[in-house]
């Protein structure tokens, strides 16, 4: 079966492979690597206090499907509207991996896994034509279509999500304003990057700082960070502590980012701050928790403004890197989760009907 096959190959060169990088990536798009594959926490850390999110249900899922482009994980059932609306998650970079936290996040939504290639070079040439996206929409709702037997299949609400080299995938949907308008939340998993101001004009270094970070390759996500410290979509980041070579780091992106809308960012003591809960070793995966002299994994700064979130975590190892992959799903069933379920409800309560 394909899915099968390219789950496997997926899970395969993950682990057979340490730090690569892709010759393929353009200036303009810095390389972010694959890491070798590290086991899932037994429970994602929480992002959020629990008094601050919805108690989502269990949600029963069928088995992957295959795309042209990738696969994608449906509901049972109850998750096409009477108006054939579908609500739908796209994730860019190995998120069939994180399958368990999707299921788990309690999003009724369709999610479809995307992977193009190693670099973040290769995720924006996926997405040179602004029609490619358009295709990849049309071809989900048809195979939904087709699965449910109802007509008139369409993405009702969409979320993008990336972790690591998928950000550039991201970036380029978002720069179509036609795609902008569509997308009410996205989720960045240490997946943001930049390279430094006047890069080709000077020898490349690492830890250049925040504020040397070419904020115009940005340009996409600093828009929707506005617009959801606005409120008008929903935006979560996490990144970790990690120091690339010669590109900005997702910790200095991250702050650039922040600067730019004017939004502060807090350092935080995770053992003080209720809001912030450390990642004790009774609620992630042994060979993570043991790390450390402390035993936890714990977060060192946060942002929050309207529905803009930022958790930025300790950690500088491959491993920290590939935890962040794990936490999609805590930052759906914190932030998106309740959003769309208020969307939901407003609707009924002007209209008297779910429309």
């Amino acid at each position: 079966m394909q899915t099968r096959r390219t789950r496997l190959s997926m899970l395969g060169f993950a682990l057979a492979c340490a730090i690569v990088a892709s010759p393929r990536a353009r200036a303009e798009e810095p390389v972010h690597e694959l890491v070798r594959l590290a086991p899932p926490p037994a429970r994602a850390p929480e992002l959020a206090p629990e008094s601050l999110r919805d108690v989502a249900p269990p949600i029963a899922f069928d088995r992957w499907r295959g795309l042209s482009f990738g696969s994608y994980l449906a509901p049972e059932r109850d998750f096409v509207r009477d108006d054939g609306g579908v609500d739908v998650v796209f994730h860019f970079h190995a998120g069939q991996m994180a399958e368990r936290q999707l299921k788990e996040s309690g999003l009724n939504a369709v999610f479809v896994s995307c992977g193009f290639g190693l670099g973040s070079g290769a995720y924006a040439d996926a997405f040179a034509s602004p029609a490619r996206f358009g295709r990849m929409l049309d071809e989900l709702s048809k195979s939904l279509a087709k699965a449910t037997g109802k007509s008139n299949v369409h993405v009702r609400r969409l979320g993008l999500a990336s972790w690591s080299a998928g950000f550039a995938a991201v970036s380029r949907i978002l720069s179509v304003e036609r795609y902008y308008g569509m997308v009410d939340a996205v989720v960045l998993n240490d997946s943001i990057h930049a390279q430094y101001k006047d890069s080709g004009s000077r020898p490349k270094a690492a830890a250049q700082g925040a504020d040397q970070v070419d904020v115009k390759m940005m340009g996409s996500f600093v828009r929707f960070a506005r617009d959801a410290a606005a409120g008008r979509k929903v935006m979560v980041l996490t990144h970790s502590a990690i120091i690339p070579p010669d590109y900005a780091s997702s910790t200095e992106a991250t702050q650039a980012l922040l600067t730019a809308i004017s939004v502060p960012l807090r350092t935080v003591d995770s053992d003080a701050d209720p809001a912030i809960p450390s990642l004790s070793p009774d609620k992630v995966h042994a060979a993570i928790a043991s790390r450390g002299a402390s035993g936890k994994l714990s977060l060192r700064t946060r942002a929050d403004a309207g529905n803009l979130h930022v958790r930025g975590f300790r950690g500088q190892g491959p491993r920290d890197h590939f935890d962040h992959l794990y936490l999609v799903g805590e930052a759906l069933r914190s932030w998106v989760v309740p959003r769309w379920k208020r969307d939901d409800r407003l609707v009924y309560t002007l209209a008297g009907e779910q429309l």
